[in-house]
């Protein structure tokens, strides 16, 4: 019973993004998210819709990777009670595209789909972006079907907190994409 009232509870919390940032000292960021221009594709996201918050990436998309999320923030929370928490230098608990997978599927609208020899959308696996943003088979990496096998984390390209690149070029910069890019082409 009073295991269920503090989850519970934690759920209210944790939507609340000051909550976040009192004990994850990301000051910074949080100026960045909740800024009208955005800087960073994390803002970006939470312009579009401002129920977006901290959580909704990295609260765990699957069962276990909340449970995951849950546990490392219980141990925080007692360090933290006892004195003893440093603020982690990375993310203990990784995202993965699941995460990213429950706002962005798909990734490729049908009719881009359709456009590249796809008959049926169901089937066909997709990555996605927005459909303004798709470009074609040409210049959109997720269009491309020779990338259809290949497997990159998404938070590998797009990262959500850096402010090296631009809304116009979707905060993709290139510094953080070429490395990706030059292990499948050496040519680049």
């Amino acid at each position: 019973m009073i295991t269920g009232l503090f989850l519970a509870g934690l759920v209210v919390k944790e939507r609340d993004d000051r909550f976040c940032v009192a004990c994850h000292l990301h000051e910074e960021k949080f100026k960045r998210f909740t800024t009208r221009a955005s800087s960073d594709l994390a803002g970006f996201h939470h312009r579009k819709d401002t129920t977006v918050g901290c959580i909704a990436c990295h609260g765990g998309a699957t069962a276990l990777t909340r449970a995951t999320v849950w546990t490392v923030a219980g141990f925080d929370t007692l360090r933290f009670l006892v004195g003893a928490y440093d603020e982690p230098t990375r993310m203990r608990v990784a995202l993965g595209d699941a995460d990213c997978a429950r706002c962005h599927t798909p990734i490729l609208a049908p009719r881009v789909r359709a456009s590249m020899g796809a008959s049926d959308p169901s089937t066909e696996a997709s990555r996605g972006v927005e459909p303004q943003d798709e470009g074609n088979s040409e210049t959109n990496y997720h269009a491309i079907r020779d990338h259809g096998p290949v497997n990159v984390r998404c938070v590998r390209c797009h990262t959500s907190h850096t402010t090296d690149s631009d809304e116009q070029s979707r905060f993709i910069s290139r510094s953080t994409v070429q490395p990706v890019c030059r292990e499948c082409h050496k040519e680049m």
